[in-house]
């Protein structure tokens, strides 16, 4: 095993960070993907699309937080 540095783990915490903006298209696409045959109105739509932004931007509770609230 190689010596670990700074620099090896800023590397690695950044392509974790990569793969995550990955997986929340992939999940955000298929979500979009399903909607229509669900038959959403526009206004919902653009609510999830609202929601979807905001846990990107890490503004959301969990739902523990919310059982216990």
């Amino acid at each position: 095993m190689g010596k670990v540095t700074l620099d090896v783990i800023y590397e690695e915490l950044r392509k974790l960070n990569r793969r995550m903006d990955i997986l929340e298209d992939l999940i955000e696409e298929i979500i979009l993907r399903e909607l229509p045959r669900v038959k959403l109105t526009e206004k919902e739509i653009d609510e999830i699309r609202k929601s979807l932004d905001e846990i990107r931007k890490g503004e959301y509770v969990t739902l523990e937080e919310l059982l216990n609230a």
